[in-house]
């Protein structure tokens, strides 16, 4: 991601408060090649001009979006208005377990000359006259650049006007848990039932064809994960567990993720852990090794490379029996990617 393109994606709001709405003759022949040459199918609904910049209101694919380019001719990127649904899950997971007390204003699918694509959410704190906060999330829905406040500021602040007697469970910083530590009731145990999942008849019938009921030991059990996919948890005949993940609106096969013995737990990541939790007790409970299907294809038309999604677990303070979980994500080298918010699923650990 270039730093420069961030910057004015930050402005993009300014911008184009100062559009003017232009013919298209006034539009220069170079930049009406460039976006030729952007796009195979398209229409132009309108022209915009600003300082040193056009914009095309284009629909491409039956989507309507902007896209943007400099005065030289260069296309710079175009934006995509998209729905909630229509993102990965982590994005909706990251803003509900960071952002309370704020509200999604919009999203849109960038598109940029570079090649890297992504999503950019506006939020806002609820009430009269608060600023827009930007949020830039990878097509996984990894985090990767905001301007919004701190998630540890926003929790306290909206926890301490919102629940002053500190009853809502493990939802304020540590702070005010110990100053209404008193006064809150007993934790609750932290293991929902597990519900099985029916999933659409294709799945299951791709399912089929893959892995054949010969192959099994256990399983599948199918599980919906977040809005957008489901997945079948089984073990083969070697005792080896597996999730085969499907996309929930077109039910093919996304990726398979293989759960690691504890003798093939990666080094690198092994490595990382031991400095981070450095003088601390803590276990690794799971280490699942994501790959993705041959045929599957990102939203910027690229094939993602293999992951690794680690959970680890320490014991809560003053506390025998409970456990803390905390869920990261390390790319295919075995470096740290980023933090997960919450269980994948109802079958993932608690």
């Amino acid at each position: 991601m270039k730093k420069i393109l961030l910057i004015a994606l930050f402005c993009l709001p300014m911008i184009a408060m100062a559009q003017t709405k232009i013919k298209e003759t006034a539009v220069p022949q170079s930049v009406l090649l460039a976006l030729e040459k952007t796009y195979d199918s398209y229409k132009v609904k309108a022209w915009y001009q600003t300082t040193g910049q056009y914009v095309a209101e284009i629909v491409v694919d039956g989507q309507n979006g902007r896209s943007y380019f400099a005065a030289s001719g260069d296309w710079q990127y175009s934006s995509f208005p998209v729905d909630l649904n229509s993102c990965p899950t982590l994005m909706n997971t990251y803003f509900v377990n960071n952002y309370p007390g704020y509200r999604i204003k919009s999203i849109d699918y960038v598109e940029e000359m570079s090649g890297d694509n992504y999503y950019r959410m506006i939020i806002v704190r609820k009430g009269v006259g608060a600023d827009d906060c930007e949020m830039i999330f990878d097509t996984r829905g990894k985090l990767m650049k905001t301007n919004a406040p701190d998630p540890a500021i926003v929790k306290r602040d909206y926890y301490t006007h919102n629940d002053p007697d500190g009853t809502m469970e493990d939802k304020a910083p540590e702070a005010t848990e110990r100053k209404h530590k008193k006064n809150r009731p007993a934790p609750v145990e932290d293991a929902p039932e597990v519900v099985a999942f029916a999933p659409a008849d294709k799945i299951v019938a791709d399912f089929d064809k893959r892995v054949k009921a010969s192959q099994r030991l256990e399983g599948p059990l199918w599980m919906q994960r977040g809005y957008d996919e489901v997945v079948g948890y089984m073990v083969n005949k070697q005792k080896v567990e597996l999730e085969y993940v499907y996309d929930v609106q077109t039910s093919t096969l996304t990726k398979v993720g293989k759960v690691l013995s504890k003798d093939r737990y990666k080094s690198p990541i092994m490595k990382y852990l031991a400095e981070k939790y450095k003088g601390e007790k803590y276990k690794v409970e799971k280490m699942v090794e994501y790959t993705y299907d041959s045929k599957y294809r990102a939203a910027d038309g690229k094939k993602p490379k293999p992951y690794t999604y680690v959970v680890v677990s320490q014991k809560t303070k003053g506390s025998v029996n409970k456990l803390k979980f905390t869920r990261m994500e390390f790319d295919n080298s075995g470096a740290f990617i980023d933090l997960l918010a919450q269980p994948l699923d109802e079958h993932d650990i608690q």
